[in-house]
Protein backbone atom coordinates (compact mmCIF):
# COMPACT_ATOMS: atom_id res chain seq x y z
CA UNK A 1 0.00 0.00 0.00
CA UNK A 2 1.22 3.25 -1.28
CA UNK A 3 1.55 6.38 1.47
CA UNK A 4 -0.47 8.13 -0.88
CA UNK A 5 -3.50 5.84 0.21
CA UNK A 6 -3.11 5.97 3.87
CA UNK A 7 -5.13 9.51 3.93
CA UNK A 8 -7.22 8.82 1.55
CA UNK A 9 -8.85 5.21 3.21
CA UNK A 10 -8.24 7.29 6.89
CA UNK A 11 -10.91 9.81 5.15
CA UNK A 12 -13.04 7.21 4.18
CA UNK A 13 -13.12 5.53 7.40
CA UNK A 14 -14.09 9.13 9.24
CA UNK A 15 -16.97 9.16 6.91
CA UNK A 16 -18.26 6.04 7.22
CA UNK A 17 -18.26 6.17 11.35
CA UNK A 18 -19.97 10.20 11.18
CA UNK A 19 -22.23 8.61 8.58
CA UNK A 20 -23.41 5.35 10.58
CA UNK A 21 -23.79 8.00 13.45
CA UNK A 22 -24.80 10.75 11.59
CA UNK A 23 -26.34 12.83 14.44
CA UNK A 24 -26.94 12.67 18.92
CA UNK A 25 -30.04 14.48 19.50
CA UNK A 26 -29.17 14.87 23.38
CA UNK A 27 -26.06 17.00 22.05
CA UNK A 28 -28.03 19.04 19.58
CA UNK A 29 -30.62 19.90 21.45
CA UNK A 30 -28.62 20.59 24.97
CA UNK A 31 -27.82 23.53 22.67
CA UNK A 32 -31.57 25.02 23.04
CA UNK A 33 -32.37 25.81 26.75
CA UNK A 34 -36.06 26.45 26.20
CA UNK A 35 -36.44 22.60 24.84
CA UNK A 36 -34.02 21.16 28.04
CA UNK A 37 -37.29 19.65 29.56
CA UNK A 38 -38.07 17.88 26.31
CA UNK A 39 -34.57 16.77 25.95
CA UNK A 40 -34.59 15.37 29.37
CA UNK A 41 -37.25 13.68 28.62
CA UNK A 42 -35.89 11.95 25.51
CA UNK A 43 -33.09 10.35 27.27
CA UNK A 44 -35.30 9.20 30.53
CA UNK A 45 -37.56 7.15 28.25
CA UNK A 46 -34.82 5.89 26.29
CA UNK A 47 -36.05 7.37 22.72
CA UNK A 48 -32.88 9.64 22.18
CA UNK A 49 -31.44 6.13 21.76
CA UNK A 50 -33.45 5.15 18.74
CA UNK A 51 -33.30 8.57 17.36
CA UNK A 52 -29.50 8.59 17.09
CA UNK A 53 -29.56 5.00 14.93
CA UNK A 54 -32.35 6.41 12.54
CA UNK A 55 -30.72 8.29 9.68
CA UNK A 56 -33.51 10.72 8.48
CA UNK A 57 -36.26 12.27 11.00
CA UNK A 58 -37.88 15.07 11.95
CA UNK A 59 -38.42 16.10 15.31
CA UNK A 60 -41.40 18.29 16.72
CA UNK A 61 -39.75 19.84 19.86
CA UNK A 62 -41.85 21.09 22.84
CA UNK A 63 -40.47 24.12 24.71
CA UNK A 64 -40.81 23.85 28.28
CA UNK A 65 -43.34 26.28 29.35
CA UNK A 66 -45.75 23.60 27.04
CA UNK A 67 -44.46 20.35 28.38
CA UNK A 68 -47.48 19.71 30.59
CA UNK A 69 -48.06 16.75 32.27
CA UNK A 70 -45.55 14.69 29.96
CA UNK A 71 -43.13 14.78 32.92
CA UNK A 72 -45.69 12.67 35.37
CA UNK A 73 -46.49 9.94 32.71
CA UNK A 74 -44.11 6.48 33.01
CA UNK A 75 -41.20 5.85 31.17
CA UNK A 76 -43.69 3.28 28.62
CA UNK A 77 -46.40 5.49 28.26
CA UNK A 78 -43.63 8.38 27.68
CA UNK A 79 -42.01 6.83 24.82
CA UNK A 80 -45.09 6.03 23.17
CA UNK A 81 -46.21 9.85 23.36
CA UNK A 82 -42.48 10.93 22.11
CA UNK A 83 -42.62 8.18 19.41
CA UNK A 84 -45.60 10.53 17.74
CA UNK A 85 -43.16 13.25 17.53
CA UNK A 86 -40.65 11.94 15.84
CA UNK A 87 -41.54 11.91 11.79
CA UNK A 88 -39.59 9.50 10.27
CA UNK A 89 -38.94 11.58 6.68
CA UNK A 90 -37.41 15.08 6.51
CA UNK A 91 -39.58 18.23 6.70
CA UNK A 92 -38.42 21.54 6.68
CA UNK A 93 -40.64 25.27 6.69
CA UNK A 94 -39.82 24.90 2.70
CA UNK A 95 -40.63 21.58 1.79
CA UNK A 96 -44.29 22.46 3.76
CA UNK A 97 -45.01 25.06 2.11
CA UNK A 98 -44.80 22.89 -1.51
CA UNK A 99 -47.20 20.53 -0.12
CA UNK A 100 -49.54 19.95 -3.31
CA UNK A 101 -52.65 19.63 -1.51
CA UNK A 102 -51.92 21.66 2.02
CA UNK A 103 -52.37 18.96 3.95
CA UNK A 104 -49.90 15.82 3.99
CA UNK A 105 -49.83 12.48 6.23
CA UNK A 106 -47.01 11.41 8.20
CA UNK A 107 -45.28 8.66 9.48
CA UNK A 108 -43.70 8.96 13.08
CA UNK A 109 -41.45 6.42 14.71
CA UNK A 110 -44.27 4.85 17.17
CA UNK A 111 -45.97 3.36 13.94
CA UNK A 112 -42.84 0.97 13.73
CA UNK A 113 -43.25 -0.40 17.22
CA UNK A 114 -46.02 -3.19 15.77
CA UNK A 115 -48.40 -1.84 18.87
CA UNK A 116 -49.98 1.51 17.07
CA UNK A 117 -53.67 1.16 16.07
CA UNK A 118 -56.24 2.95 14.01
CA UNK A 119 -54.05 5.71 12.74
CA UNK A 120 -52.14 6.34 15.94
CA UNK A 121 -48.96 5.95 14.05
CA UNK A 122 -49.35 8.91 12.07
CA UNK A 123 -49.55 12.49 11.96
CA UNK A 124 -51.68 15.04 9.74
CA UNK A 125 -50.11 18.60 9.13
CA UNK A 126 -52.17 21.05 7.52
CA UNK A 127 -51.32 24.30 6.19
CA UNK A 128 -53.92 27.19 7.52
CA UNK A 129 -53.83 30.96 7.82
CA UNK A 130 -49.93 31.17 7.38
CA UNK A 131 -49.27 28.71 9.73
CA UNK A 132 -48.75 24.70 10.01
CA UNK A 133 -50.73 22.74 12.25
CA UNK A 134 -50.33 19.17 13.19
CA UNK A 135 -52.55 16.45 15.06
CA UNK A 136 -52.81 12.73 15.17
CA UNK A 137 -54.34 11.15 11.93
CA UNK A 138 -56.69 9.27 14.64
CA UNK A 139 -60.42 10.37 13.45
CA UNK A 140 -61.34 12.86 16.52
CA UNK A 141 -58.41 13.57 17.95
CA UNK A 142 -56.95 17.03 18.49
CA UNK A 143 -55.29 19.00 15.65
CA UNK A 144 -54.35 22.50 17.73
CA UNK A 145 -50.64 22.09 17.21
CA UNK A 146 -48.98 25.14 15.32
CA UNK A 147 -45.70 25.02 14.08
CA UNK A 148 -43.49 28.29 16.16
CA UNK A 149 -39.96 27.89 14.12
CA UNK A 150 -37.78 25.58 12.38
CA UNK A 151 -35.01 25.19 15.57
CA UNK A 152 -32.31 23.25 13.29
CA UNK A 153 -32.26 21.42 9.99
CA UNK A 154 -29.50 19.42 8.22
CA UNK A 155 -30.77 18.43 4.98
CA UNK A 156 -31.72 15.67 4.51
CA UNK A 157 -31.19 14.10 7.91
CA UNK A 158 -32.37 15.89 10.28
CA UNK A 159 -34.70 18.43 11.19
CA UNK A 160 -36.40 19.90 14.37
CA UNK A 161 -38.92 21.90 14.39
CA UNK A 162 -40.87 23.88 17.31
CA UNK A 163 -44.36 23.17 17.78
CA UNK A 164 -46.50 25.41 20.27
CA UNK A 165 -47.92 21.92 22.47
CA UNK A 166 -47.48 18.26 22.49
CA UNK A 167 -49.38 15.96 20.07
CA UNK A 168 -52.46 14.60 21.40
CA UNK A 169 -53.05 10.61 20.19
CA UNK A 170 -55.60 9.27 22.02
CA UNK A 171 -55.51 6.06 23.48
CA UNK A 172 -51.88 5.50 24.29
CA UNK A 173 -51.92 5.53 27.84
CA UNK A 174 -54.52 2.63 27.68
CA UNK A 175 -57.17 4.53 29.37
CA UNK A 176 -58.97 4.80 26.49
CA UNK A 177 -59.92 2.72 23.11
CA UNK A 178 -58.97 5.01 20.22
CA UNK A 179 -61.68 7.20 18.82
CA UNK A 180 -61.75 5.72 15.55
CA UNK A 181 -62.27 2.42 16.68
CA UNK A 182 -65.32 1.16 15.14
CA UNK A 183 -68.09 -0.60 17.02
CA UNK A 184 -68.62 -4.32 16.96
CA UNK A 185 -70.70 -6.00 14.32
CA UNK A 186 -74.05 -7.90 15.34
CA UNK A 187 -74.62 -11.21 13.93
CA UNK A 188 -77.72 -10.21 12.39
CA UNK A 189 -79.12 -12.98 10.80
CA UNK A 190 -79.47 -13.16 6.83
CA UNK A 191 -83.20 -13.66 6.95
CA UNK A 192 -85.66 -12.72 9.19
CA UNK A 193 -89.44 -14.09 8.90
CA UNK A 194 -90.96 -11.44 10.59
CA UNK A 195 -89.65 -8.83 8.07
CA UNK A 196 -90.54 -11.13 5.26
CA UNK A 197 -94.45 -11.26 6.25
CA UNK A 198 -95.49 -8.06 4.79
CA UNK A 199 -93.90 -9.39 1.53
CA UNK A 200 -96.06 -12.55 2.04
CA UNK A 201 -99.05 -10.44 2.89
CA UNK A 202 -98.98 -8.17 -0.29
CA UNK A 203 -98.15 -11.37 -2.37
CA UNK A 204 -101.27 -13.15 -1.25
CA UNK A 205 -103.44 -9.22 -1.34
CA UNK A 206 -102.47 -9.52 -5.37
CA UNK A 207 -104.69 -12.87 -6.31
CA UNK A 208 -107.54 -11.70 -4.09
CA UNK A 209 -107.88 -8.61 -6.08
CA UNK A 210 -108.10 -10.47 -9.02
CA UNK A 211 -110.74 -12.77 -7.44
CA UNK A 212 -112.51 -9.31 -6.57
CA UNK A 213 -112.95 -8.12 -10.52
CA UNK A 214 -114.04 -11.90 -10.80
CA UNK A 215 -117.87 -11.63 -10.04
CA UNK A 216 -117.98 -8.67 -11.46
CA UNK A 217 -117.26 -10.24 -14.67
CA UNK A 218 -119.41 -13.28 -13.41
CA UNK A 219 -122.37 -10.50 -13.52
CA UNK A 220 -122.20 -8.83 -16.37
CA UNK A 221 -122.52 -12.52 -17.85
CA UNK A 222 -125.37 -13.56 -15.85
CA UNK A 223 -127.19 -10.38 -16.78
CA UNK A 224 -130.39 -10.94 -18.75
CA UNK A 225 -130.21 -10.17 -22.56
CA UNK A 226 -132.06 -6.91 -22.75
CA UNK A 227 -135.51 -6.95 -24.25
CA UNK A 228 -136.86 -5.43 -27.60
CA UNK A 229 -137.90 -2.48 -25.53
CA UNK A 230 -134.69 -2.24 -23.92
CA UNK A 231 -133.72 0.98 -26.42
CA UNK A 232 -136.66 2.32 -25.82
CA UNK A 233 -136.18 5.57 -22.43
CA UNK A 234 -136.65 4.48 -19.13
CA UNK A 235 -139.48 6.74 -18.49
CA UNK A 236 -141.38 5.60 -21.45
CA UNK A 237 -144.42 3.83 -21.01
CA UNK A 238 -145.73 -0.20 -21.40
CA UNK A 239 -147.02 -0.28 -24.87
CA UNK A 240 -149.56 -2.85 -23.19
CA UNK A 241 -150.69 -0.95 -19.93
CA UNK A 242 -153.07 2.09 -20.02
CA UNK A 243 -152.47 5.62 -19.46
CA UNK A 244 -151.61 6.40 -15.57
CA UNK A 245 -154.67 8.90 -15.61
CA UNK A 246 -156.96 6.63 -16.84
CA UNK A 247 -158.87 3.78 -14.96
CA UNK A 248 -159.32 0.82 -16.87
CA UNK A 249 -162.99 -0.70 -18.51
CA UNK A 250 -164.85 -2.16 -16.11
CA UNK A 251 -165.41 -5.81 -16.63
CA UNK A 252 -168.46 -7.86 -17.55
CA UNK A 253 -169.17 -9.03 -14.07
CA UNK A 254 -168.78 -5.70 -13.15
CA UNK A 255 -171.69 -4.76 -15.19
CA UNK A 256 -174.11 -7.36 -14.24
CA UNK A 257 -173.70 -6.85 -10.19
CA UNK A 258 -174.97 -2.84 -10.89
CA UNK A 259 -177.50 -4.31 -13.51
CA UNK A 260 -178.80 -6.56 -10.42
CA UNK A 261 -178.91 -3.77 -7.88
CA UNK A 262 -180.39 -0.99 -10.37
CA UNK A 263 -183.31 -4.05 -11.08
CA UNK A 264 -183.67 -4.46 -6.67
CA UNK A 265 -184.07 -1.10 -6.31
CA UNK A 266 -186.90 -0.49 -8.32
CA UNK A 267 -188.41 -3.10 -6.97
CA UNK A 268 -188.19 -1.63 -3.71
CA UNK A 269 -189.64 1.35 -5.18
CA UNK A 270 -192.61 -0.63 -7.03
CA UNK A 271 -193.88 -2.81 -4.11
CA UNK A 272 -193.93 0.01 -1.76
Amino acid sequence: MSRSTVPLLCSFLILFASSASAFNITRILGQYPDYSTFNELLSKSGLATDINSRGTITLLAIPNGAVGDLTSKSDDVLKRVLATHVVLDYYDPMKLQRMKDKTAKMTTMYQQSGKAAYDQGFLNVTARDGSFIFGSAVVGAQRNSKLEKSIMNQPYNISILGISQPIVTPGLDGTMAPISAPPPKANTPKSSPVAEAPAEEEEAEAPADEEAEAPAEEEEAEAPAPSKDADAPAGAPDADAPPADQAPPPSSAAKLKVSFGLFVVLATIILA
